[in-house]
């Protein structure tokens, strides 16, 4: 079944989804059941949801065809001359930088898609079999096991999807013994990029207030002082390098993130501006240089809707860089 909730307008309305009467017991509750009060009812989902993990991006299985709704595998031919010669079409570099447009084109190659997609196999087999040494550590089953998901600031995403950090539900295990999120575990076993985005990573989800999170981002060093999920996070992807495992495997490490096949795809270029946390400025880098900054876990992105919030607490916007011609 499709999940229950899905955008209008191509994206450019609203959410909106579908629900039927709560459950009550072994069964669906009725009206009077479910109606709390004047403004509020109690529901359950009639489909799936489906779940985007926090903080991480891995490669894509698949992705839209460019001017098109229809989901094809990444390593389709659309997709193979895509990064093959991702400027190749009329018109394709209006909006993007010359930078951007050289770094995108310096590791263009004709292995670039069917190494994005045998990579994304590689997450989703390690993904699966995670939850299924999960299931069997809790003695449970595929209809009894359960998943216990922490969210951030933002629960829902554009497309309908809940936002989390996703573990299996250990409510009768010690917190010491409790095993760490899936977002953490494939970043540890390097087959994830970090994906951080403000506000929704360690420590402005946590803060009850999104404006006073912004304001006590004084610096990167101020806002990693006060992170240690971030941290074990950065730690771990690290590592993953030093390794040389998964992403990083000597021979084949991944040539394009999965971020970047989706604005290829998309013909439009990054819009989230970036805080380097591998450096002590008290700048917001422009979109388009995140190529600047080399390592993946150094990037915190920040939506283009919240930049201001950064500004009132003495950041500046980096120069914008030079359109291509």
């Amino acid at each position: 079944m499709s999940k229950t909730i899905t955008r209008t307008n191509r994206g450019k309305g609203f959410l909106a989804g579908t629900f039927q009467m709560g459950l009550y017991g072994r069964g669906f509750g009725s009206v009077a059941q479910n109606v709390h009060d004047g403004d509020t009812v109690n529901v359950s989902s009639n489909a799936n949801f489906a779940i985007r993990f926090l903080a991480i991006d891995t490669p894509e299985i698949s992705y839209q065809e460019p001017g098109s709704d229809r989901f094809l595998p990444s390593n389709h031919e659309v997709f193979v001359e895509l990064l093959e010669a991702p400027f190749c079409k009329p018109g394709s570099t209006t909006g993007f930088s010359s930078a951007l447009v050289s770094h995108i084109q310096s590791r263009s190659s004709a292995t670039a898609a069917e190494n994005h997609n045998r990579h994304a196999k590689a997450a989703e087999d390690k993904l699966e079999e995670l939850i299924q040494g999960d299931i069997h550590d809790v003695g449970a089953d595929k209809d009894s096991f359960q998943f216990f998901l922490a969210f951030a600031y933002e629960a829902l995403d554009h497309f309908g999807r809940l936002l989390a950090y996703v573990y299996p539900n250990q409510a009768n295990v010690p917190a010491a013994e409790r095993k760490e999120s899936y977002n953490q575990r494939i970043l540890e076993v390097g087959l994830s990029s970090p994906y951080f985005i403000f506000p929704n990573v360690d420590p402005f989800r946590a803060q009850g207030s999104l404006i006073n999170a912004a304001l006590d981002a004084v610096s990167p060093h101020n806002i990693l002082s006060k992170a240690p999920k971030l941290r074990k996070a950065r730690d771990a992807v690290k590592a993953a390098r030093r390794e040389s495992i998964g992403l990083f495997a000597p021979g084949d490490p991944l040539q394009f993130d999965a971020f970047e096949l989706r604005y290829l795809a998309r013909g439009t270029p990054p819009t989230r501006w970036i805080i380097n946390l591998g450096g002590d400025e008290q700048v917001l880098f422009h979109p388009q240089t995140y190529h600047n900054i080399p390592n993946a876990e150094d990037r915190l992105w920040v939506p283009e809707a919240f930049v201001s919030l950064f500004e009132a607490s003495g950041w500046k916007r980096g120069p914008v860089p030079k359109e291509h011609a």
